[in-house]
């Protein structure tokens, strides 16, 4: 499989051409779809009421990027956000698989979050510098509520 560097992507990280920036657009929404599903599982059950509306909150942050990138591919397609979040096979899925793992207790999902946070920071950065004027905006704007 020949791999090339596709703008948008972390700096450096190749993407295998098979996917293209457009497939790896769909990937992080769908990591960030499936995250906020997950943390969403948390509220009513975590440790603290102020753990619990911290976690409904950065679902909501998560599902607000899936939501922005959806959009933004669906409106090049003809499509809607819901084509991408609804009407595709669990198979259709291309996100992490860090981000689907079942919560388990609360120190795995604080685990999990960290790590895909680190993640997401460089990627930020990465798309708030893309050419594309609107994946740009969505990068900043994720940049901004990470800080």
């Amino acid at each position: 499989m020949s791999e090339s560097v596709v703008s948008g992507a972390p700096q450096g990280m190749p993407i295998p051409e098979t996917i293209g920036e457009r497939g790896w657009l769909v990937a992080h929404a769908d990591d960030n779809l499936v995250l906020a599903h997950r943390l969403g599982e948390w509220i009513s059950r975590a440790p603290e009421l102020e753990l619990d509306i911290a976690l409904g909150n950065i679902g909501l942050d998560h599902l607000g990027v899936a939501r922005a990138l959806y959009q933004h591919l669906g409106d090049e397609e003809g499509r809607s956000e819901d084509d991408y979040a609804m009407n595709r096979t669990d198979r259709e899925f291309r996100n992490l698989l860090l981000v689907e793992q079942p919560n388990g207790d609360f120190a795995h999902t604080i685990v999990r979050q960290f790590l895909f946070d680190c993640y997401q920071l460089q990627l930020w950065a990465d798309l708030s510098a893309s050419d594309d004027e609107v994946v740009s905006g969505i990068g900043g704007r994720a940049m901004k509520e990470a800080e």
